[in-house]
């Protein structure tokens, strides 16, 4: 018998104890089971987290495309030229449009509310962002005086598909006072993030230009990229290129502070559950410490017959990796278990109205999973090494002197 296969048999053999040592047994399952849990809740944490957080991300880029470009200054008088040099610039470029975004006040049937009013270009807007698929009632502008209201700022202000709003807009050039439009509400549209859903408001884009006397002028390109891991690249490309007073942002930067706020509860919600693998450890190593008093003689005469001290150390090292990766294995498979009931059941509901979505979302990254298991494996053979160490140097008269 080879020596790996000696060491495996004993260390099953002390694992799996019967009859009177079967008290060591339940602390062996206990110890299994903390680690079990641990890796579970790493792993069912860390998925649903990384599922809200790309859920806000298609949002985000649903309504700004991967990359905007925009203008800090006065509109861009002469969009084509700009056009051009954007499709020439971005071979990464699928789509692009035009968009004139200001900010004006809205008045309602119950409230008045500021708002940020974007005219967009009905030929081109969806295929850049997903706003027409996220009408919840009505439909996109078709023609002049006609819009479409956010959710949250429609319930505000007591705006329903059907009614009619006055558009308020600050003293333009030229005008002292400011200019009240007319328009009926043809859309109610629901983003899914509150800074969104509270705000906006779309229209046609020429009929936005004929309203503050600006033909043909833009503010902002929208563009969706081919790939959308490339939108940082990009954004910085037309940044170096275009200078003041334009500016390109990526779709992660216009939401840095939020996204930020996700992977930061991330990290330290996966510290906090960190620590029932580190108990667990602890109850490896104590596991462990019990096993080294109980089958003191056992060991002894082992030693006796010839059997070396770095053989008892890697025969420990081997019961606390075994604890490891049967723990780990059984807490990977339930994860991922929960996650795909999760994922196909959408069991647990979520309010709409608070968290956009009414389900958990569940994405597994299996690089992340891989750390989980790997954290966890490490951490308990740290714990194993103390009492291995113990064992090893023990000698083996002193288990048998009372015997």
């Amino acid at each position: 018998m080879s020596k790996f296969s000696t060491l495996f048999f004993l260390s099953k053999r002390f694992l799996l104890s019967h009859g009177s040592e079967k008290f060591i047994s339940f602390i062996s399952c206990v110890s299994v089971l903390g680690v079990v849990l641990g890796v579970f809740a790493l792993i069912v944490v860390t998925s649903v987290i990384n599922g809200f957080e790309a859920e806000f991300s298609k949002i985000v880029h649903g309504l700004s495309g991967h990359v905007i470009l925009y203008t800090r200054g006065d509109p861009i008088q002469e969009p084509d030229k700009i056009l051009a040099k954007v499709q020439k610039l971005v071979p990464e470029l699928e789509s692009i449009t035009g968009s004139f975004i200001t900010e004006l006040m809205i008045s309602g049937n119950r409230a008045v509310s500021g708002a940020v009013i974007e005219g967009i270009d009905t030929s081109s807007f969806g295929n850049v962002t997903t706003v027409p698929k996220r009408i919840v009632s009505g439909r996109m502008p078709e023609g002049d005086n006609e819009v479409v209201l956010a959710s949250v700022l429609s319930q505000k202000i007591g705006a329903l598909v059907g009614t009619e709003v006055k558009l308020i807009f600050p003293g333009l050039e030229g005008h002292g006072s400011p200019k009240v439009v007319s328009v009926q509400v043809v859309g109610i549209v629901r983003m899914g993030m509150f800074d969104y859903d509270s705000k906006y408001i779309f229209t046609r884009l020429s009929f936005l230009q004929q309203i503050l006397d600006a033909p043909t002028q833009v503010t902002a390109f929208k563009m969706k990229l081919k790939t959308l891991a490339s939108s940082g690249l990009v954004a910085e490309r037309l940044s170096k290129s275009f200078g003041y007073p334009f500016r390109a942002k990526d779709w992660s930067t216009l939401n840095k502070n939020f996204f930020y706020a996700i992977h930061l509860e991330k990290v330290v919600i996966s510290i906090l559950l960190a620590v029932i693998i580190i108990v667990a450890a602890f109850n490896v190593a104590s596991t462990l410490m019990m096993m080294i008093h109980d089958k003191s003689k056992e060991i002894a005469i082992l030693k006796a017959l010839g059997f070396p001290a770095s053989q008892s150390f890697r025969l420990f090292c081997y019961i606390g990796m075994g604890i490891a990766f049967l723990g780990g294995g059984l807490g990977l498979l339930l994860g991922l278990g929960a996650n795909y009931i999760l994922a196909k059941t959408e069991l647990i509901r979520l309010p709409a109205q608070i968290y956009s979505l009414d389900f958990l979302p569940v994405i597994e990254r299996w690089s992340e999973i891989l750390i989980i298991l790997g954290v966890a494996l490490c951490v308990v053979f740290v714990a194993t090494l103390i009492p291995a160490f113990h064992v090893s140097r023990k000698p083996p008269i002193e288990a048998l002197r009372y015997e």
